[in-house]
């Protein structure tokens, strides 16, 4: 009987396996309503984190488990005073006085505070003093916390799932670097030399971050970049300021531990699905459909089946959110057809993450309609 960490490394590696896989990014909203972990140790300590993917892949029968945030230091857990009700969300004060609203199905937010506003004292690229940009000059630079979700998950679930590590990518971190994407797209256009080289420098931190998670065991590496599509930037930049840097992260990769990339891009990419596979991807993750995109799968597998696995294309929110059981059957069974002609493999996922508010009893249903129309017995 084939395992799910075995059929994964069947279509990664560009082999058939005994049907289509299944592994959706879950949203943290998703997991922190639907996995049953405590509130502040899922969002406070890495083995609360942890075990809210190892639950839900369980529960809807995923293939592998995308462990998209490193660990988190054991004593914040302990810098919280108490917690209470507030709102339809929960308030957590801590003993230094600062406050935390945490959503019901959202990211944790500072009270009276703007998460978006610009850094302090930085209003774009010129503010920014490139050998001030704090970077991890080698594994040894990195907390000893970093480690700590990928060394809960391995142990228990490496044997049985394909356990994938990701790192942010270096063009969202140069955005971040210039105080607000408004400021980093400008300075892209006023001083396009000062930004190849902050990209360049936070490049290095994405390397060693990259290597790190390597060589605890992952199956796969994500690298998360979600501002490169064509919403935000042009064909010409993604070569100048995106293609380069991840090329350098992959390759590495590859020379090191011989390990399949994949890229995460969010959006509008299908002007630019073949400059993505020149950075030396394995395989592409999202392809969101219209409207939220511009894929149809049926063009992603013409276009780059033959050298590229495929992950995604269901929309989670115009197709999966509210939906009935026969239209998700007719959508992903759609999915599936066209999916198993690519060459090079499909895996059945949400394009992006999956929203906050999609029913479980929908997610549950994607394993099911994989095994019965996602097999490649009778093709």
């Amino acid at each position: 009987m084939t395992t799910s960490k075995e059929r994964m490394a069947a279509v990664m590696s560009g082999e058939r396996p005994d049907r289509v896989p299944v592994m959706c990014q879950l949203s943290l909203g998703h997991m922190v309503l639907h996995s049953d972990v405590d509130l502040v140790d899922f969002w406070f300590t890495s083995e609360g984190f942890a075990e809210a993917n190892m639950r839900l892949t369980d529960k809807y029968r995923f293939d592998g488990i995308l462990l998209n945030l490193t660990g988190r230091d054991p004593v914040l857990k302990s810098r919280i005073r108490r917690v209470e009700a507030h709102g339809d969300g929960h308030l957590v004060r801590w003993k230094n006085g600062d406050s935390t609203f945490i959503p019901p199905d959202d990211f944790p937010r500072p009270v009276n505070s703007d998460s978006r506003a610009p850094k302090e004292g930085v209003t774009g690229l010129n503010d920014v003093l490139v050998d001030d940009i704090p970077v991890h000059e080698s594994a040894a630079s990195l907390p000893a916390y970093f480690y700590d979700i990928l060394d809960y998950v391995l142990p228990r679930r490496g044997e049985s799932h394909s356990i994938h590590g990701e790192v942010s990518t270096a063009f969202g971190r140069y955005l971040a670097a210039c105080g607000g994407y408004e400021n980093g797209f400008m300075g892209l256009l006023d001083d396009p030399p000062k930004a190849r080289e902050v990209i360049a420098r936070c490049n290095q931190s994405v390397l060693v971050e990259a290597l790190a998670q390597c060589s605890r065991g992952i199956d796969a590496l994500n690298l998360s970049s979600p501002y490169a599509g064509a919403g935000f930037i042009s064909r010409e930049m993604y070569e100048a300021y995106v293609l380069p840097y991840e090329r350098e992260i992959i390759s590495a990769v590859h020379m090191a531990y011989g390990i399949p990339c994949y890229i995460h891009t969010c959006g509008a990419i299908g002007d630019r699905l073949d400059l993505l596979a020149a950075t030396g991807i394995d395989g592409l993750d999202c392809l969101d459909p219209p409207p939220l995109g511009t894929v149809e799968l049926e063009d992603a597998v013409a276009e780059i089946g033959d050298r590229l696995f495929i992950k995604g294309n269901l929309d989670s929110v115009n197709e999966l959110l509210g939906a009935e059981e026969p239209q998700v059957h007719d959508t992903v069974k759609s999915r599936l057809t066209i999916g198993k002609r690519s060459r090079r493999g499909y895996i059945l996922s949400t394009a992006c993450s999956v929203a906050p508010r999609v029913s479980p009893m929908v997610l549950e249903m994607l394993s099911c309609l994989a095994e019965q129309h996602g097999g490649f017995a009778s093709d």
